[in-house]
Parts: C-alpha cells; sequence; structure tokens
C-alpha cells in the first residue's frame, strides 16, 4: 500500500500545487463580475465550488488512471482501495485549507475595492453556512462556528471525490457498448432529473413536498443544526466507498 499511496500522493501535490498557484494568482489579480442593482452589490469572485469540481474530476481521473496501473503492477485491489482512501482524506483537507486561506487573504484590506464597501464574496463556505443556519451562528462562539465550517467544506469536497470516484468505477465496469450513453445520461440526470425533484411542484407537488422536507430534514436545515448534515455526509461517504470498493474488486482490467 505504500508504494501506491506515494505514487498516488506524489500526482496528488502536483496537480494540487497548480490548482492553488493558480487560484493564488486570480485572488491578486482581482478578477470579478459586478451585479449592481439599486442599493444591492454582488460580487463574484470566490472560489468556493472550484475546490468542489477540483475534487470531483481529481476523484474520477485517480480511479480510472491510478486502477490500472496499480492492477498491472501486483498491487492488490484492497491495498489500492486503502491507498484511495487516504488520498480523499488528505484531498479533503487540503482543498479546504486551500480554501480558508484563500478566503482569508480576499479579505485583507488591500485587496477590497475601494468603490465597493459592501464587498462580499458570493461563494464563500462559512457565508453559506450562515445562510442555511442561522440561528447556530446566532448562539455558537466564532471558534466553534469556524471549526465547523472547515469540517463542513472537508466533508462536501470528500463527498464529492468519492462520487467522482463512484462514477469512474461504474464507467470501468460498464461494457464499452454501453460507455457513450452513460455519459450523456450522466449530466441529464444530475443537472436535469434530480433538480427536478425539488422543484416540480407544479406537476407533483406533493411528491417534491415530500422529497423537499427529507431533504431538510436529514441536512438538519429544518432544526437548524449543521452537526446533523455533517453525519448525513458521513454516512453518504461510507456508503458509497463500500460500493466503490464493490465495484472495484469486480472491475476488469483491459
Amino acid at each position: 500500500m505504500k508504494n501506491i499511496l506515494k505514487f498516488q500522493l506524489k500526482d496528488l501535490l502536483i496537480g494540487l500545487s497548480i490548482y492553488a498557484l493558480i487560484l493564488l494568482i486570480l485572488t491578486f489579480t482581482f478578477i470579478s463580475i459586478t451585479l449592481s442593482h439599486d442599493n444591492v452589490n454582488i460580487n463574484l469572485n470566490g472560489n468556493g465550488f472550484a475546490n468542489a469540481i477540483f475534487c470531483f474530476i481529481v476523484g474520477i481521473g485517480i480511479y480510472k488512471e491510478h486502477c490500472q496501473m496499480a492492477v498491472m503492477n501486483s498491487v492488490s485491489r484492497k491495498d489500492f482501495f486503502k491507498s484511495l482512501l487516504c488520498v480523499t482524506v488528505i484531498t479533503g483537507i487540503l482543498c479546504t485549507l486551500i480554501d480558508q486561506v484563500l478566503s482569508a487573504i480576499k479579505r485583507l484590506p488591500g485587496l477590497i475595492p475601494a468603490n465597493d464597501p459592501g464587498f462580499t464574496n458570493n461563494f464563500d463556505h462559512l457565508m453559506v453556512l450562515q445562510m442555511i443556519y442561522p440561528e447556530f451562528f446566532e448562539t455558537h462562539s466564532a471558534a466553534i462556528i469556524a471549526a465547523t465550517s472547515f469540517l463542513v467544506e472537508f466533508l462536501v469536497n470528500s463527498f464529492l471525490f468519492i462520487i467522482g470516484t463512484l462514477i469512474a468505477g461504474i464507467y470501468c465496469r460498464m461494457p464499452k457498448k454501453y460507455r457513450t450513453s452513460y455519459c450523456i445520461a450522466l449530466p441529464i440526470l444530475g443537472f436535469g432529473i434530480f433538480p427536478m425533484l425539488f422543484t416540480s411542484s407544479l406537476f407533483y407537488p406533493r411528491a417534491a413536498n415530500r422529497v423537499s422536507d427529507v431533504f431538510l430534514g436529514i441536512m438538519g436545515i429544518s432544526s437548524g443544526n449543521p452537526f446533523l448534515g455533517m453525519l448525513t455526509f458521513t454516512v453518504a461517504i461510507v456508503i458509497t466507498a463500500c460500493i466503490c470498493y464493490l465495484i472495484l474488486r469486480r472491475t476488469e482490467i483491459a
């Protein structure tokens, strides 16, 4: 396991270094889009979603590229999966640290536009959490809020990483003649059918309301408890990882 983990970490650190450097350059050059209407100014220059997308893509690539290499070099599937879990945790932590550091840098006085005193980072995870769990922010200290924000972002990044791994695992396990259809169906499912479950109240009001109520409940949004949402993400990561392992055991290496 040590050899494959060392190899994966080497690739990961190279990719993360380039990624962090690009984000740092974008932060200091202050590339942004400003939308104004009356007294409302929204500045879109955040990198919160960039980390999530990065984790998702790395999860796809690390399975697709490293699995075949590992098995062909006599690395057991079990050792590869253990290494994959370690990389998932490390990637989630490092991406969260990158986001936290860049968010702190962007709050420095020299980087806030002089003509925009109401500057906000539209994709700041802390602000998103404050909108979702307002009561939690009113009743807890800054240290607990910062720790909670870090853990939530880490779990989100890790979840998207393992989801990317699952998608790649299904692709590798699938017969070649179905892979094109699979790639076409994924964005339709993820950005079309799945969002309709939350927005189809016009056509299926009862089903949409039930799905929304369940989602708000398990994420702790209804009760204002972010720890319930963290528990949900943890359970989802464990279940997805188990499915990935089952797929990995039966994946044929061409």
